[in-house]
């Protein structure tokens, strides 16, 4: 569920705002990768987020300050424009502050312990299980899937595997997933096609 992404430092925010700003916690169908242990992680990608310690003032604070942003426009990603860039910055720097955050790097914070929590929950069973359990899950889907195109499943399984071997990050606190899990219907809404199933 990544609101801005934490390439957000490193990536013009036009960029991040051109598409969904609640990303699906899945990037793989429904199961996100796991983020690369601090030791894998490559030169000058976006640091991994700290996980934080939720309220549930944070987690409506998130969910109201979605559809704001989501509104939120800066220039084309194709051709930055530092004056929008500008405007769009402070304008959901205004947005996360009015929903209950000091600052946007507080509101990723909460973002990003959420997408952590989000990206283990099995959405068939709504228990959290962790991501390299719903990556597996995946990859025996797409293994058994007759249907799917050979090249598009050499792909998928490549990515999915790849995913795997990466290993997983730490597990977040067991304060952090009954906060998520208690508020699953309306994340999972905000994050997929509206009707609490991620996409």
């Amino acid at each position: 569920m990544t609101i801005l992404s934490r390439a957000f430092r490193a990536a013009p925010l036009s960029a991040l705002l051109a598409g969904a700003v609640l990303a699906p916690a899945a990037a793989l169908a429904q199961a996100k990768p796991p983020a690369p242990a601090p030791d894998r992680v490559p030169a000058g990608a976006p640091e991994p987020g700290k996980e934080i310690a939720l309220t549930q003032a944070q987690i409506d604070g998130l969910l109201a300050a979605q559809p704001e942003l989501a509104k939120l426009s800066g220039a084309a990603p194709d051709k930055p424009d530092p004056k929008a860039e500008e405007q769009a910055q402070g304008q959901a720097e205004a947005i996360v502050k009015r929903n209950g955050f000091e600052s946007l790097e507080a509101f990723q914070d909460a973002s990003d312990t959420v997408d952590a929590v989000l990206g283990g929950i099995d959405p068939e069973t709504k228990s959290y299980v962790g991501p390299t359990a719903l990556l597996k899950k995946q990859l025996a889907a797409v293994q058994a899937d007759k249907g799917m195109p050979a090249k598009e499943k050499a792909e998928a399984v490549k990515e999915i595997k790849a995913a795997l071997a990466a290993g997983e990050s730490a597990k977040p606190s067991q304060g952090n997933i009954a906060l998520v899990m208690k508020n699953y219907t309306p994340l999972s809404a905000a994050m997929g096609d509206g009707e609490g199933t991620p996409k």
